[in-house]
């Protein structure tokens, strides 16, 4: 492997048996070294112990939390597995994965208020080296019907999207535990620039 193939992170993802999970992957694919998947039915620990397998060998090692249908209580090992890994390496948390992080640090998840199924909206950006070259606001694509309704003073909120209800947080940091929260699909082909915001992401994680 090549110097710079090896200077990028190992991806360990896990998948939440979502239609777009795979389109995650082939997406993260051009973007690092290697990608591993695992389903949500493979204990936290096994996969735990395969992450820091890598990290011993002196690789670079992040954690995708993918898309998924349901509550993040009702997703297999992901809570657990946030657990473990939370403060050991970084963490991208993709709409339910983002749920799961919001709720595993203290917060709460409850109705969206509305169904969100392949739609777009408008989400105001804070000043963020994540968010660098992109427009603002941004067009992204939605497809859920829970939300983040209480967020955990640990986590800070860096991306909105207000409506006639109030404001939905759409993105959530947590740098001291390396931990980044997308309720959007930088994935989808309704999100404008998600591949380049996708791998901003996996930068800024990966080195802080």
């Amino acid at each position: 492997m090549s110097d710079a193939m090896n200077n990028q992170p190992v991806i360990f993802l896990l998948d939440n048996f979502d239609s777009f999970t795979y389109n995650l992957v082939n997406d993260l694919k051009m973007m690092v070294a290697e990608l591993f998947v695992y389903r949500n039915d493979v204990p936290a620990a096994v996969i735990y112990q395969k992450m820091c397998a890598s990290a011993n060998e002196g690789r670079r090692v992040l954690l995708v939390l993918s898309p998924g249908p349901g509550h993040p209580k009702d997703s297999g090992c992901m809570l657990a597995l946030i657990t473990l890994v939370k403060g050991c390496f970084p963490i991208l948390g993709i709409c339910l994965g983002h749920q799961a992080l919001v709720q595993e640090s203290g917060g709460e998840i409850g109705s969206a208020g509305e169904i969100m199924h392949g739609k777009t909206s408008l989400i105001s950006l804070e000043d963020h080296d994540i968010f660098a070259g992109l427009q603002n606001p941004l067009y992204v694509g939605r497809y859920h019907s829970l939300m983040a309704t209480n967020v955990p003073d640990n986590l800070r909120v860096i991306a909105r999207h207000q409506n006639d209800s109030g404001s939905i947080p759409m993105a959530v940091i947590d740098d001291e535990n390396r931990m980044l929260g997308y309720q959007f699909h930088p994935e989808s082909i309704l999100t404008t620039s998600g591949s380049q915001l996708l791998q901003q992401s996996l930068h800024y994680l990966s080195r802080i």
